[in-house]
Parts: C-alpha cells; sequence; structure tokens
C-alpha cells in the first residue's frame, strides 16, 4: 500500500506539471488549431511514459503506473488526435518494456482511451464545465474498465492483483483523475470564458472598444468598430481615443473621469473615420476590470441620421409655428382691416361734404384738407393690410411679365437714387401669367424700395425674369410651395443684407428694421399676401453684407 501510495504521489506531482504545460499549449496553439490536439497527445503521451519509468511493480513483468489517468485526460479534453498519439506512444513504451503484462497493460491503454473519448463527446467538456463528481465517476468507469484486463493474466498473477491492489486501485486512481482532471477542467472553465468573452466583445454587432482611461489608449476594438471607423483591429489597438474623438485632448481626459467615477454613463460626440469623415454618435461608458486594470468599456451608436432628422424636425416644428402664427396674424389683419375700412370711408365722405358746404375759402378748410390727407392714408394702410389677409378684390389677367415689367421701368427709375445702377434682365419665351396688373405694380415698387433702403445711396438691384419647374424635393426644404411650372420674378440687391433672426419675420406685418416713425412694416407683408392671393410662393435668401435676393414664383397661366 506504501509503495501504490508513493507511485501516486508521483503521478499527481507528474499530472500537476503535465496540466500547467498543457494549458500552456492550449493558449498558444488552441484545440482549434490543428497542431494544437497533436501537440497535446504528445504531451500526454511523454508525461505518461515517464511514470512508466517510476512503477508500481507487483511481480517481474506486472506493472502498475498512472498511464491510464494520464491517456484518458488526455482523450477527455482534447479529442482523437491527442487520444491516438498519447495512446501509440504509451502502448510503443509497454510493449518495449515487456514482461507477462504487456497483453493487460496495451489494454488498459486502449480501455482508458476508449472511456476517455466517449466521455469527450458525451460530456463536451469544450462546452460545460466538469463537476467533481463528473471527473470521479469518470476516473472510476475507466479503473473498472482497466481491471477487466485482469482476464488476460495468468490466474495466479490475477488472484495476486485482485488480491493485492485492485480495491487501491478502484479507491485511489479516480481520486488522482478527479484532482489532475479539476486543474485541466478549471484551466478549460478559464479557456471557455474567455472564448465567450471574446465572442460577446468581438462579434456583437454593436461598435465596441475597452479604452484605457489613464492615458486613453485603445486596448481593445471588436470587428464591428474595425468595420465602422475603417481601420484594422491591430491599427485601431495602436491608436488612442482621441484620434477619433474631435474633442481637446482635456475635454476628452474630463469626460473619461465621469466615466471612470461613473458619475456618468451617456456622451455624445464626433467621431472622426478612417476616410475624414465626422459622424455623430452616442457612447455608452462604464467602468470594467480586465487582468485587474481598470477599464472603459464603450458602445458606440451612430446618431448621425437621428440627429439630421432631429434637426429637420426641429425646422419643420419652426416653420409650422412660422406659417401658423402668418396664418393668426392675417385673420386678425383682415378682420381689423374690413372694420377700419368701413370707418375711413365713412370719415372721407363725411369730409368731402363738409368741404362742400364751407367751401374752399372757409377757416376750417385747411383742417379738413388735413382730415382728408390723414384720412387717405389711413386707407392706404387699410388696403395693404387687406392685401397681407388676401382680402383684396383683384382683377385678374392674363399678363406678358416681361412687357409690364418693361412698361413699369420709368416709374421703378424715379424711386432710386441717381448713385444706384437699376437692371433688368428679362427671360426668354416666358408664358403668361394671370395676375391683377395693379397688384404687380405694388409689388414691384415694394421690392425695389425695400432693396433701395437695403443699398443705400450706391449699388445695384437687379430684376430678373426667368421660368422655373419645382419639384417635390425643392417643396419639402421650402414649405408652402407646391410642385409645378412656374414664372419667377427676382429682384436682387448687393445692400446690407439680414441675419436670420430678421429673416424670420419679414413678413410680419409692422415689423420694421427702420427707425420709428420711417416705416410702417406693411411693405414685405403686403407682397406675401399678393403672391399667396394669385397662389404663387416667394423665397428670400439673404446673408450680412451679401445682399438679398427676393424670388417671386408666379403660376403660369392656365
Amino acid at each position: 500500500m506504501s509503495l501504490l501510495l508513493t507511485e501516486l504521489i508521483f503521478n499527481l506531482a507528474l499530472l500537476v506539471a503535465l496540466s500547467v504545460f498543457s494549458g500552456f499549449l492550449d493558449q498558444r496553439w488552441p484545440r482549434e488549431h490543428r497542431l494544437g490536439p497533436v501537440l497535446q497527445g504528445l504531451l500526454f503521451g511523454c508525461a505518461a511514459i515517464i511514470g512508466m519509468l517510476n512503477p508500481l511493480v507487483l511481480e517481474p513483468g506486472l506493472i502498475f503506473d498512472g498511464r491510464s489517468v494520464m491517456v484518458s485526460l488526455g482523450a477527455l479534453f482534447y479529442g482523437p488526435w491527442a487520444a491516438v498519439l498519447a495512446a501509440a506512444m504509451t502502448i510503443g513504451a509497454r510493449v518495449a518494456m515487456g514482461g507477462v503484462g504487456v497483453a493487460m497493460g496495451v489494454l488498459s491503454v486502449l480501455i482508458a482511451a476508449g472511456v476517455g473519448l466517449l466521455a469527450h463527446y458525451y460530456l463536451r467538456p469544450r462546452r460545460t464545465v466538469l463537476t467533481g463528481k463528473d471527473l470521479y465517476l469518470f476516473g472510476l468507469v475507466v479503473h473498472l474498465g482497466v481491471l477487466v484486463g485482469i482476464l488476460l493474466l495468468p490466474w495466479e498473477s490475477a488472484l495476486k492483483v485482485i488480491g493485492e491492489i485492485a480495491l487501491p486501485i478502484l479507491l485511489f486512481y479516480p481520486l488522482a483523475t478527479l484532482l489532475a482532471g479539476k486543474i485541466l477542467a478549471n484551466q478549460e472553465a478559464l479557456r471557455l470564458s474567455e472564448k465567450n468573452y471574446r465572442q460577446l466583445f468581438d462579434s456583437h454587432a454593436a461598435v465596441k472598444l475597452l479604452i484605457d482611461p489613464d492615458d486613453g489608449r485603445i486596448i481593445d476594438a471588436n470587428l464591428a468598430a474595425a468595420h465602422y471607423y475603417g481601420w484594422s483591429q491591430p491599427e485601431l489597438k495602436l491608436m488612442r481615443i482621441s484620434q477619433l474623438n474631435i474633442l481637446s485632448d482635456e475635454q476628452i481626459r474630463s469626460e473619461m473621469t465621469k466615466a471612470r467615477r461613473q458619475q456618468r454613463y451617456h456622451f455624445e460626440f464626433k467621431h472622426r473615420l478612417a476616410d475624414g469623415t465626422v459622424r455623430d454618435v452616442a457612447v455608452l461608458s462604464s467602468p470594467t476590470l480586465v487582468d485587474g486594470r481598470a477599464l472603459l468599456h464603450s458602445i458606440i451608436f451612430d446618431i448621425t441620421e437621428q440627429k439630421k432628422a432631429e434637426e429637420e424636425q426641429e425646422r419643420l416644428t419652426d416653420q409650422l409655428f412660422q406659417a401658423r402664427k402668418m396664418e393668426a396674424v392675417g385673420r386678425l389683419a383682415g378682420g381689423v382691416a374690413h372694420e377700419f375700412n368701413n370707418l375711413m370711408t365713412a370719415i372721407l365722405a363725411n369730409v368731402h361734404l363738409a368741404k362742400n358746404k364751407q367751401g374752399k375759402d372757409s377757416q376750417a378748410a385747411e383742417e379738413l384738407a388735413g382730415i382728408k390727407a390723414a384720412g387717405e392714408r389711413a386707407a392706404e394702410l387699410t388696403r395693404q393690410l387687406l392685401a397681407f389677409a388676401r382680402k383684396q378684390n383683384i382683377k385678374l389677367e392674363e399678363l406678358d411679365l416681361n412687357g409690364a415689367v418693361d412698361a413699369f421701368l420709368p416709374l421703378l427709375l424715379r424711386l432710386i437714387d441717381h448713385g444706384v445702377e437699376l437692371r433688368w434682365q428679362p427671360g426668354s419665351d416666358l408664358p403668361q401669367v394671370r395676375l391683377d396688373p395693379d397688384q404687380l405694380d405694388q409689388l414691384l415698387v415694394t421690392l425695389v424700395r425695400n432693396a433701395k433702403e437695403a443699398v443705400g445711396t450706391k449699388g445695384v438691384i437687379t430684376i430678373a425674369t426667368a421660368t422655373a419647374e419645382l419639384d417635390q424635393a425643392f417643396c419639402d426644404e421650402h414649405p408652402g410651395a407646391r410642385p409645378g411650372r412656374y414664372i419667377a420674378l427676382t429682384v436682387r440687391d448687393d445692400g446690407c443684407g439680414m441675419d436670420q433672426e430678421t429673416l424670420g419675420k419679414v413678413f410680419e406685418p409692422f415689423f420694421t428694421t427702420k427707425e420709428f416713425g420711417q416705416g410702417s412694416g406693411l411693405g414685405l407683408a403686403t407682397a406675401y399676401g399678393i403672391i399667396k392671393q394669385n397662389e404663387g410662393f416667394i423665397d428670400v435668401v439673404s446673408a450680412p453684407g451679401r445682399g438679398t435676393t427676393v424670388t417671386v414664383y408666379l403660376p403660369v397661366a392656365g
């Protein structure tokens, strides 16, 4: 018994060393690699032969050692190639040693390899972690099978084996299998855990990075990150996060500190891709321990299209608000203008009657003239309000726009200073438009007067006409426009221009950039009403110091 324990302790020490070398080989040449199982088979075969050099000799030629443990474990954990190589090497060594127990020794190796292979496919140690119970039962089955080889021994030798070491073999060798197998199982569990982590990290569809918060180095990047950023995984692992994030180094350190201290988990940045494009990204980042190091596990989502959609939604909301505001102001202006128009009609009629009764030379004639002038001015404002509210009475005619503008040019020239140049650029082959001539005159006067005030005493004002085909894409960008064929009437100046805030208010009644008392603010509001009443569209483009371009789209007649 003491010799058996000594041999068992020796083999256990050998098995521990075997497990360490086996783990090293599995990391360098994993079993998925063709060379991995071959090297493992050679290792387990060599360890078994070394164990055979220090056996328990029951009688000359009848020896017992730990080869069954090593061959069975090699077959269990590393499959057919390892089992075949370890068994072949061990059988060769046992045959070379000779003796009465050769047949039993060869059979015990074959049984150990066979049971190990059956367990390899049944227990699946590559997918599940074997428990101590699994390993002990496995060792018990292997060595029950080994004892079957006693039948090949001479009767006297068989009785000696049964009487002296059969029970110790069934007690101690399964225990040795359990102890050595547990080391291999733990290594397998670690390998399986690392493999699962690698698959979870590397094969995940989300873009993932592991970042060192101390210096911003990218420790690891998955395949999705390589595909998204355009750099390969090895290239990304040589980079720092500052090469992706467009923030300054100081800002990046500040944000990583927040993530490391768990003060914040969600971030929005702009990241640079390999081709130079910049994308909006949302980053979910939290600290994690990897090999004892505190790293930031970051998951990156591209939100560029979402950002664009949000900006577009905000723009459309602003435009809808502006349209509703204009509609509401138009209704108010129209209602007030109607009532005010009735009052002014009565006032002017009574002034006329009073003047007739008093005569031209009466003392009140001058006061009545002042009342009449103020009333006519008020009536003009009323007409402008009605035009904005699209409630004017209009007389539509089919007009040659070029001819109408050309005929009205002399009057327009009187509106501008001598230092201002008025250019006329008529388009060719224009179809006719259906429009009230008086409204066209009013529109031209309003637009040219505004342009003249923008350029001051020196500049260029250009009036141009052309055909225009508005498609759905244009209308999507310009709410209020409708697809169709139009004549574009453009008034362009090289004056001071307007900022975006002013542009948003140019069509509002009584909004003016002039000083108090120098303008009613109804000019472009009137133009807006005229265009809308004639089912057209007006567009204003301007920027400070770059002039203003007002384009009126009038639908083609018919």
